[in-house]
């Protein structure tokens, strides 16, 4: 089929989530009909909330039940209404500045899907400029809820975090600008005394057990999880208010692939749940493969953020791990650290990452879940394998791409693939984070 190709790995992930987001809203099999309006002006609507809120992907062509989705897919005949130059010039007439949304067909399933990529604004957020009765209105600025919903800006609240995202925004700019011309520096580090590590490390040991006592997954054995520590320079336990450190947790939960590295489930406030010196969160599921998800977190009021999560390919034979896979995981963790800890430290305060893939013996790499080599040739013979990395916290926000390529190919190591193709691990890190998958 013309302009049909088979989807990516990374598409099939977001198609497969089952659950939706402030980055991802799924739609039911409808065509882009110039003589329906109003459902070109509904999606118009979410296309420029998204893309006032962090970006993300609308995908078209699964429908909603009342205890989910399902895949249903497209007819041929709808996904060719769908192109890129007469959706951007649609969405053109109605919002300022333009939003160029591009647009991808993919089949998965025996199915066809649409995937509207929607970029974040830089740093001028997007505003409404013409009326649609009943949908659009002249001079609103829409965002996405946390019921992942449209909606005009409704308080001085909400202005003032998309006024802050814009200054982020900008500054994020200007910092990696900074960052390119001083390419080489070495970060000055303060070195930790034994007792600031021993606390930590107290505390990564208590998440680490109270992760193994609520695992909903033991009797499946599974071993191929990844951890990720976040500590800092000078130990606290009450360093940060509850308070404050719930809003910086929000303001990390950010949608690149259908499920944020820091979830926060808002429509389920169950699942988070206060600690004695901060809160945690564990969530348990299935993507629409049947494949299953467990994802945990905790955040202490020290700063020390801990994540254990279980891998895709976790229950794969013969064993595997995704090369891109690796390069996103660290993507989404690099960028992380600089959305949580932003609002909490300067620019100057030190951030050490720790991160470990349990289960590795006998787990080779692949590319995008095909074989591009024998697995065999690039195979782990240890059970973990660990890297880390410290920087300030200017840096982490500043070279999110250098720092996680770096971290990939260190990973990669202990694969034994020494030399692996830095531009396309770019290329990969890259694509994520503009949302360009």
């Amino acid at each position: 089929m013309e302009n049909i190709i088979p989807a990516s790995v990374e598409l099939i992930s977001i198609i497969e989530r089952n659950f939706e987001s402030k980055s991802l809203d799924y739609k039911g099999p409808v065509m882009w009909d110039s003589h329906d309006k109003k459902m070109r002006c509904e999606l118009v609507k979410d296309i420029i909330g998204m893309s006032n809120t962090e970006g993300g992907y609308i995908v078209i062509g699964v429908s909603e039940l009342s205890h989910g989705f399902n895949l249903v897919g497209v007819t041929a005949e709808q996904a060719k209404t769908y192109e890129s130059s007469a959706i951007c010039q649609f969405v053109q007439n109605y919002v300022d500045p333009p939003i160029n949304v591009r647009v991808q067909k993919v089949s998965h399933r025996d199915c066809i899907f649409v995937v509207l990529e929607i970029p974040r604004f830089l740093d001028t957020p997007h505003i409404c400029q013409k009326d649609y009765p009943d949908v659009l209105r002249d001079r609103e600025l829409y965002v996405r809820t946390d019921n992942n919903e449209t909606a005009p800006i409704k308080s001085s609240a909400d202005f003032r975090l998309l006024i802050e995202s814009a200054i982020r925004n900008r500054k994020d700019s200007m910092l990696a600008s900074f960052r390119a011309i001083l390419t080489g520096a070495e970060t000055n580090t303060v070195k930790r005394m034994p007792s600031v590590e021993e606390q930590f490390s107290a505390q990564v040991k208590a998440a680490q057990i109270e992760f193994e006592t609520r695992n909903p997954l033991k009797e499946k054995n599974y071993t191929f999880f990844a951890e990720a520590i976040f500590s800092l320079e000078e130990f606290d336990r009450y360093r940060f208010p509850p308070e404050k450190l719930e809003r910086a947790a929000h303001n990390a939960h950010v949608d690149f692939r259908g499920w944020p590295f820091l979830f926060i489930h808002h429509n389920r406030p169950d699942y988070l749940s206060k600690t004695d010196d901060g809160f945690e969160s564990l969530i348990p599921g299935a993507d629409f493969s049947n494949e299953d998800m467990l994802d945990f977190w905790r955040l202490n009021e020290s700063g020390l953020f801990y994540k254990k999560q279980l891998m895709y390919n976790a229950a794969s034979e013969p064993k595997i791990v995704s090369v891109p896979g690796i390069a996103y995981y660290f993507a989404e963790v690099t960028h992380c650290i600089g959305r949580l800890y932003e609002s909490l430290l300067t620019d100057s305060d030190v951030i050490t990452l720790d991160v470990t893939l349990f289960g590795t013996r006998g787990r080779g790499l692949v590319w995008n879940n095909q074989m591009r080599w024998s697995r065999s040739q690039y195979e782990a013979n240890r059970p973990e394998i660990s890297v880390k990395s410290i920087h300030t916290l200017a840096d982490w926000r500043a070279g999110v791409e250098d720092i996680a390529e770096n971290l990939t190919r260190a990973m990669l190591k202990g694969f034994h693939l020494e030399n692996p193709d830095v531009e396309q691990l770019r290329a990969y890190i890259q694509k994520l984070l503009h949302r360009r998958l």
